[in-house]
């Protein structure tokens, strides 16, 4: 018994050892990851008192944001228990909806219903000319995507849309790029009568122009079954090429007019026949005059494409002060929309509710009195 005893003692000594070089080699690395961890922090340069309160007012404004949303959360669980509803069967019911497709054939009825109460193929277009991207910088083109992606969320939420027609964002321009980036674009778009064509604003027009029809009742009623088939080929996923299938359909006798703050001539309404351009610039007022001499070479090269120019009426409604009359793209295009809206009267009303209190602007006594 006495050898076996032995061997037993051994073995276990070997064990101890085997457990504290173990031991030993856990704590060395544990001790080089905190060095090495060390050092990295050591190589990081300190952040700046600016970064420091940059970083102090970005945490601060997210744990704002997450207490209003928790707020907004608790108002309308609130008003949904006053009103004796169960959200919780709601929210079953809409994932319900979501799987058997009713929700988008609810949200489509009711936009071919806005569409149809505001007669949109009766109403005057809207384009933005995307032409003017190798004179701005990286920065300025991505706000007016932005600028173009406020103006489409406006038009799809308006009881009176319009048509829509965005030109010269060419596949690989930095406009496209960032577009490209929001779920749906191009082809959702479209079916909600916001087109976007890589094509130039002179291709786009000057061939719509040349395939105008005497016969606009059919033209109009050919639009809006192409637009309501097209909103349903999209939503399936089929694909079709959007600068094909949203060609401008115009009516006879239909004209251009280049909006800019140069024109000699003011708008005093506007006409249900008529396309008015929007020079699509994000300049900070740099690009003077961009717009008129885009609009005058157009004309001066292209005689089938009439174009004429026009600037919004606001020296003759408002008093600007010190504030600066150039507006966004969006902004321009919302006060048309209003203007729409308020049955093609009331520029003040159109613009006072459009441009953000900062302007500081106030409306004439004598405009206010008419």
């Amino acid at each position: 018994a006495q050898p076996c005893k032995t061997a037993d003692t051994t073995m276990e000594k070997s064990d101890d050892k085997i457990s504290q070089s173990n031991t030993a080699a856990a704590s060395v690395d544990a001790t080089t990851t905190k060095e090495q961890n060390t050092t990295k922090e050591d190589d990081d340069p300190p952040l700046s008192k600016k970064a420091l309160k940059r970083r102090k007012r970005w945490e601060k404004a997210l744990e704002i944001k997450k207490r209003r949303k928790e707020q907004s959360k608790e108002i309308r669980r609130i008003k949904a228990q006053n009103e004796g509803r169960d959200l919780d069967a709601e929210r079953e019911q809409q994932k319900q909806n979501e799987k058997e497709g009713k929700g988008w054939e609810k949200r489509e009825k009711l936009w071919n219903d806005r569409c149809n109460k505001g007669n949109i193929d009766e109403s005057f277009r809207v384009c933005f000319d995307c032409n003017f991207e190798d004179q701005m910088t990286w920065k300025e083109v991505n706000s007016l995507s932005l600028q173009l992606r406020y103006a489409y969320a406006m038009n799809r939420k308006s009881p009176m849309p319009l048509h829509v027609h965005v030109t010269g964002v060419k596949s690989g321009c930095d406009t496209r790029k960032h577009l490209e980036k929001i779920d749906g674009f191009p082809d959702r778009w479209a079916g909600r009568a916001y087109h976007v064509h890589e094509g130039s604003l002179e291709d786009v027009f000057d061939s719509a122009l040349s395939n105008v029809d005497t016969s606009k009742d059919k033209d109009d009623k050919q639009e809006g079954d192409n637009n309501a088939a097209k909103s349903v080929g999209k939503e399936e996923g089929t694909e079709k090429d959007d600068s094909q299938q949203s060609q401008p359909k115009l009516r006879p006798n239909h004209q251009l007019v280049y909006l800019t703050g140069d024109s000699e001539n003011t708008l005093s309404t506007l006409d249900n026949n008529t396309t008015y351009i929007i020079g699509g610039i994000v300049d900070r007022n740099r690009l003077k005059r961009a717009a008129i001499e885009r609009a005058e070479a157009i004309g001066s090269n292209n005689s089938t494409l009439p174009i004429k120019t026009a600037r919004l009426p606001l020296d003759e409604h408002f008093d600007f002060k010190g504030s600066t009359r150039v507006l966004t793209c969006n902004h321009v295009f919302e006060i048309l929309l209003k203007y729409r809206e308020n049955g093609y009267k009331d520029w003040g009303g159109a613009v006072m509710s459009v441009l953000p209190d900062r302007k500081d602007i106030h409306e004439k006594e004598e405009k206010k009195d008419e």
